[in-house]
Protein backbone atom coordinates (compact mmCIF):
# COMPACT_ATOMS: atom_id res chain seq x y z
CA UNK A 1 0.00 0.00 0.00
CA UNK A 2 2.85 2.35 0.75
CA UNK A 3 4.59 1.30 -2.63
CA UNK A 4 0.82 2.57 -4.36
CA UNK A 5 0.53 5.97 -2.28
CA UNK A 6 4.05 6.78 -3.35
CA UNK A 7 4.07 6.01 -6.61
CA UNK A 8 0.19 8.07 -6.48
CA UNK A 9 2.10 10.95 -5.12
CA UNK A 10 5.16 10.83 -7.70
CA UNK A 11 2.36 10.84 -10.37
CA UNK A 12 0.59 13.86 -8.74
CA UNK A 13 3.51 15.65 -8.48
CA UNK A 14 4.70 15.08 -12.22
CA UNK A 15 1.40 16.43 -13.23
CA UNK A 16 1.87 19.46 -11.33
CA UNK A 17 4.98 20.17 -12.75
CA UNK A 18 5.20 22.69 -15.50
CA UNK A 19 6.28 21.07 -18.87
CA UNK A 20 8.71 22.77 -20.93
CA UNK A 21 7.44 25.11 -23.41
CA UNK A 22 7.31 24.38 -27.42
CA UNK A 23 8.20 26.94 -29.49
CA UNK A 24 5.32 28.82 -30.88
CA UNK A 25 5.07 30.21 -34.42
CA UNK A 26 5.15 33.99 -34.26
CA UNK A 27 1.03 34.98 -35.03
CA UNK A 28 -0.01 35.88 -38.44
CA UNK A 29 -0.54 39.71 -38.10
CA UNK A 30 -3.98 40.37 -38.87
CA UNK A 31 -4.66 42.21 -41.86
CA UNK A 32 -5.43 46.01 -41.95
CA UNK A 33 -8.83 47.17 -41.23
CA UNK A 34 -10.97 47.74 -44.51
CA UNK A 35 -11.36 51.42 -44.84
CA UNK A 36 -14.77 52.33 -43.79
CA UNK A 37 -17.36 52.35 -46.42
CA UNK A 38 -18.83 55.27 -47.57
CA UNK A 39 -21.78 56.49 -47.02
CA UNK A 40 -24.59 56.79 -49.53
CA UNK A 41 -25.32 59.82 -50.81
CA UNK A 42 -28.87 60.84 -49.20
CA UNK A 43 -31.71 60.05 -51.59
CA UNK A 44 -33.38 62.34 -54.06
CA UNK A 45 -37.12 61.04 -52.78
CA UNK A 46 -36.08 62.60 -49.29
CA UNK A 47 -37.98 65.55 -49.07
CA UNK A 48 -37.79 66.49 -45.53
CA UNK A 49 -36.17 64.77 -42.55
CA UNK A 50 -38.32 61.77 -41.91
CA UNK A 51 -40.47 62.75 -45.01
CA UNK A 52 -40.43 60.40 -48.78
CA UNK A 53 -41.95 61.51 -51.91
CA UNK A 54 -42.88 57.68 -52.66
CA UNK A 55 -42.88 58.15 -55.99
CA UNK A 56 -39.50 59.08 -56.43
CA UNK A 57 -37.54 56.35 -54.44
CA UNK A 58 -35.02 54.37 -56.59
CA UNK A 59 -34.54 51.08 -56.41
CA UNK A 60 -30.84 51.73 -55.45
CA UNK A 61 -32.22 53.02 -52.01
CA UNK A 62 -34.58 50.28 -51.51
CA UNK A 63 -31.94 48.00 -52.14
CA UNK A 64 -29.76 49.65 -49.99
CA UNK A 65 -32.12 49.29 -47.04
CA UNK A 66 -31.53 46.70 -43.77
CA UNK A 67 -33.30 43.15 -44.54
CA UNK A 68 -36.72 44.75 -41.87
CA UNK A 69 -36.74 47.83 -44.25
CA UNK A 70 -36.91 46.39 -47.20
CA UNK A 71 -39.69 43.96 -46.49
CA UNK A 72 -41.51 46.54 -45.17
CA UNK A 73 -41.37 48.94 -47.92
CA UNK A 74 -41.89 46.07 -50.28
CA UNK A 75 -45.59 45.17 -49.02
CA UNK A 76 -45.95 49.11 -48.57
CA UNK A 77 -45.51 49.42 -52.57
CA UNK A 78 -47.34 46.42 -53.14
CA UNK A 79 -50.34 47.82 -51.34
CA UNK A 80 -50.17 51.02 -52.57
CA UNK A 81 -49.32 50.88 -56.32
CA UNK A 82 -52.55 47.77 -55.93
CA UNK A 83 -54.93 50.61 -54.66
CA UNK A 84 -53.23 53.31 -57.25
CA UNK A 85 -53.71 50.65 -59.93
CA UNK A 86 -57.73 50.11 -58.60
CA UNK A 87 -57.00 46.41 -57.70
CA UNK A 88 -59.31 45.54 -55.29
CA UNK A 89 -58.38 41.87 -54.68
CA UNK A 90 -55.34 40.40 -53.87
CA UNK A 91 -53.77 36.82 -54.75
CA UNK A 92 -51.51 36.71 -51.67
CA UNK A 93 -50.18 33.01 -52.85
CA UNK A 94 -48.80 35.59 -55.49
CA UNK A 95 -47.49 38.22 -52.97
CA UNK A 96 -44.35 36.63 -52.59
CA UNK A 97 -43.24 35.78 -55.69
CA UNK A 98 -44.24 39.09 -57.13
CA UNK A 99 -42.11 41.10 -54.54
CA UNK A 100 -39.42 38.58 -55.45
CA UNK A 101 -39.68 39.43 -59.54
CA UNK A 102 -39.67 42.93 -58.16
CA UNK A 103 -36.50 42.59 -56.28
CA UNK A 104 -34.84 41.23 -59.17
CA UNK A 105 -35.99 44.11 -61.61
CA UNK A 106 -34.27 46.17 -59.19
CA UNK A 107 -31.37 44.59 -59.30
CA UNK A 108 -31.02 44.57 -62.82
CA UNK A 109 -31.75 48.79 -62.85
CA UNK A 110 -31.02 50.03 -59.96
CA UNK A 111 -31.38 54.03 -60.95
CA UNK A 112 -35.27 53.03 -61.75
CA UNK A 113 -37.67 54.29 -59.23
CA UNK A 114 -39.41 51.32 -57.43
CA UNK A 115 -42.99 52.11 -59.06
CA UNK A 116 -41.41 51.86 -62.60
CA UNK A 117 -39.80 48.49 -61.12
CA UNK A 118 -43.11 47.04 -59.74
CA UNK A 119 -44.74 48.36 -63.61
CA UNK A 120 -42.08 46.40 -65.52
CA UNK A 121 -41.59 43.25 -63.24
CA UNK A 122 -45.47 42.64 -63.02
CA UNK A 123 -47.03 44.67 -65.89
CA UNK A 124 -49.91 47.14 -65.84
CA UNK A 125 -52.46 45.96 -64.00
CA UNK A 126 -55.75 48.34 -64.68
CA UNK A 127 -59.39 47.67 -63.37
CA UNK A 128 -61.63 47.02 -66.42
CA UNK A 129 -63.58 49.72 -67.19
CA UNK A 130 -67.79 48.68 -67.60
Amino acid sequence: MKKLAAALAALCVAACTQQPSQPVAPAASAPPPAPAAAAPPPSAAQVAPGKWDVTKIRCSDLLGASDEDRASAAMFYYGYLSARAGIRVIDVSKISDNIHRVMVQCGATPSMTVPQAFQAALGAHRPKQS
